[in-house]
């Protein structure tokens, strides 16, 4: 079975017709989660793997 643990949490706000969507806080452009990057959360997370908030463009 699958370690839960190791797949990515990912947060999205919408859909472009080939991929999901967030909008970025700092820019506060609706891009595609292609364009955001993946952190791994502190111990305290379970070690989660989630993506970035800002895009990569920002960060």
């Amino acid at each position: 079975m699958a370690d839960n643990k190791q797949r990515p949490i990912i947060q999205s706000s919408g859909y472009n017709g080939s991929e999901p969507t967030r909008i970025c806080p700092h820019c506060g452009k609706e891009k595609p989660l292609s364009d955001f990057g993946y952190r791994k959360m502190k111990k305290g997370e379970n070690g989660q793997v989630r993506n970035q908030s800002w895009c990569k463009d920002c960060r």
